[in-house]
């Protein structure tokens, strides 16, 4: 009878500590061998106050987004306590930061619905694809003047590991730069005093060897800082975020407002920094599906 007394008081004290348990986290990206209560945790997996999480190998990474608002990463093997995180984490990020991140938990949970920016925006069109060559961007499209990256792919499927020749322009078809890169990426500053602070800029990729392979002429309309002062004011916001989520949300941030340039680059910063993470990777494919010429 003491016995069967017992063991009920153990269940019940068990179940008690169990639904005492707060969401505190959820995944939003993770690479290597990361384990909360012995078991690997997933995208979207949440985490509970009172649970241990361990991280091991090289190279890992780890993004959550607090239940309240704000957002950690972890990149270091070691044990870590949900209750002890959740006090590290400082103050909290405002309400621009908040929407955007459930923007990126309704993707990675398949709760979103796709972006709207290309109805709100009626100069992102897309291209055709009538050249061999084609970019991961609209044909037209707009962007914010800033260190952008450039990339592009063969129609056909062939090696990508050649020689290119990219050509900016000004609107009167004036040949403002003119670069040879290997590979399919291209860093262009628009800040670069060689634009001559144009408004509208075109360009055009071609096979170095073989000008006949080459792309449709492009284009996007610069902004110095943004279409608006309100514009202005969340960037200086968001880009104080240096971390992979943070460009994550940059990258949220631009596509909703038609920045999309600036989007497909703040993609590219946040795979790099999160070690290659595979959700971010996937996000980055269906913002290429989404707006890729």
């Amino acid at each position: 009878m003491k016995f069967k007394l017992l063991t009920f008081i153990s269940t019940l004290l068990f179940t008690l500590n169990v639904s005492a348990q707060e969401a505190k986290f959820m995944v939003l990206g993770v690479k290597g061998d990361v384990s909360l209560e012995g078991k690997n945790i997933q995208t979207g997996d949440m985490l509970l106050s009172g649970q241990e999480l361990i991280i091991n190998g090289t190279s890992p990474y780890l993004g959550l987004a607090y239940i309240s608002g704000g957002t950690l990463e972890l990149k270091k093997p070691g044990t870590y306590q949900v209750n002890t995180l959740e006090k590290e984490l400082g103050q909290k990020e405002n309400d621009l930061v908040s929407r955007y991140v459930d923007f990126i938990k309704d993707e990675l949970t398949g709760s979103g619905e796709e972006a709207s920016t290309q109805a709100k925006y009626g100069s992102v069109t897309r291209s055709l694809k009538k050249k061999p060559i084609y970019f991961y961007v609209p044909i037209n499209s707009n962007a914010i003047k800033t260190e952008i990256n450039l990339s592009w792919a063969l129609k056909d499927g062939s090696s990508e590991n050649g020689t290119y020749k990219i050509f900016i322009k000004d609107r009167k078809h004036h040949i403002l730069l003119e670069d040879e890169v290997n590979g399919t990426e291209y860093t262009l500053n628009l800040n670069d005093a060689k634009l001559n602070e144009e408004k509208y800029l075109f360009y055009y990729v071609e096979d170095a060897k073989n000008n006949k392979i080459a792309s449709d002429l492009y284009a996007f309309t610069v902004y110095k800082e943004g279409d608006s002062e309100e514009t202005v004011r969340e960037l200086e916001q968001l880009k104080s975020n240096e971390t992979a989520i943070g460009k994550l949300i940059l990258a949220k941030y631009y596509e909703d407002k038609g920045f999309i340039v600036n989007a497909s680059t703040a993609y590219e910063q946040a795979i790099n920094l999160s070690n290659g993470d595979e959700q971010y990777v996937k996000m980055y494919q269906n913002f290429q599906t989404r707006y890729g010429s």
